[in-house]
């Protein structure tokens, strides 16, 4: 297409707080519309960044003619009935994630998506885009590791947007509502299901796991108490087509920890991933180095984290391939949500076995 990527969003939440601010970094983008439930919401964003639609309804969204690409950033609930009608008017579409409540959901994007082939249709699992990952990615691929055996995965504690850790204290909201798409799992396991995929190329076939809510009750901003159905603790032990052998574990409610924590595992050689910015590698029976790759974002996105920058460099290549080029990394399609969702349901439905 010629001009700029008319760009559409739907929600206000994350996309005012991440994903309007980083479309400055991505030439050859224009904002021009916003939709939300809560109309205020929509006004007081495109107040903010100059956008000339507001709309309070996201089908209403994706059907304007002013828009290209549809970013789905509404609560997990809706990303399937908005992301199936921007398809069904043609436009293209970036869905956040969980891409939605279960697996069915999920399979009728993937329909939607394959029946409308000249859109393109993502999720925005941007750690495929952060530099340390996509470097671990090259090493594991090039058998740099030998061969790949298992992948640790953690997030202890989880931080909300005041970089303040998630625990007793955060108030009640959507993300604490089963019904609505919230929980860890689905909020960043999703993310962390998706990397052992990436990284050893082969789907999971095999998923034993347990989510689980602590804290019961919270207060909402109203001061009212409210159950809280969604998970705030998620591990689960997976495995692959080929064998590698995987486990995540995640909590809300941790108060101390090393937040982004990862290891992979081969037969010559282990990589370290520490925290949002470090990588190391060691072949077997010797020291750790560090090989933590640049990041020419740093600093320059708001908020100054790794999914801020790694949602600009997603969004670069989406607009490349929007324009004709062709994709220089590997991007989530909608079928990679769906074999994520999948994995997401097992989890939730696991069934241990009591020995008392």
């Amino acid at each position: 297409m010629n001009g700029d990527v008319r760009v559409g969003f739907i929600g206000s939440g994350f996309a005012r707080r991440v994903q309007l601010p980083g479309l400055a970094h991505v030439p050859g983008t224009r904002p021009v519309a916003i939709a939300s439930g809560r109309r205020a919401n929509a006004e007081a964003a495109a107040r903010e960044f100059k956008l000339p639609h507001v709309f309070a309804d996201g089908i209403e969204l994706a059907r304007s003619p002013d828009v290209d690409l549809v970013i789905v950033s509404s609560t997990p609930d809706s990303h399937a009935r908005y992301a199936i009608a921007a398809l069904e008017a043609g436009k293209h579409v970036l869905c956040e994630k969980p891409m939605a409540l279960d697996a069915f959901e999920a399979a009728q994007m993937v329909a939607a998506s394959e029946q409308h082939p000249d859109s393109i249709a993502w999720l925005d699992h941007e750690l495929r885009f952060e530099p340390n990952r996509r470097r671990a990615r090259e090493l594991i691929r090039s058998n740099a590791l030998g061969e790949l055996r298992h992948i640790e995965l953690s997030l202890k504690p989880y931080l909300r947007g005041d970089g303040r850790p998630q625990t007793f204290d955060a108030p009640w909201t959507w993300w604490f509502d089963v019904s609505r798409g919230g929980g860890i799992l689905g909020a960043v396991g999703s993310h962390l299901i998706d990397l052992c995929r990436f990284w050893s190329g082969s789907e999971i076939r095999y998923v034993a796991g347990l989510a689980e809510t602590f804290i019961t009750q919270r207060t909402d901003e109203a001061g009212q108490q409210r159950a809280v159905t969604a998970d705030d603790f998620s591990s689960c032990v997976l495995q692959t087509a080929t064998g590698v052998v995987a486990t995540i574990t995640l909590s809300t409610v941790a108060s101390h920890g090393p937040g982004h924590l990862g290891q992979v595992s081969g037969s010559e050689g282990t990589l370290l991933l520490s925290g949002e910015t470090k990588l190391e590698f060691g072949k077997s029976g010797g020291p750790l180095e560090d090989i933590s790759a640049p990041d020419d974002l740093w600093e320059k996105t708001k908020p100054n984290n790794m999914w801020a920058r790694s949602f600009v460099r997603l969004m670069r290549e989406m607009v490349n391939v929007i324009r004709g080029g062709v994709p220089q990394g590997e991007p989530a399609t909608f079928r990679d949500g769906w074999e994520v969702q999948r994995v997401l349901d097992a989890v939730r439905s696991a069934r241990g076995v009591r020995l008392d």
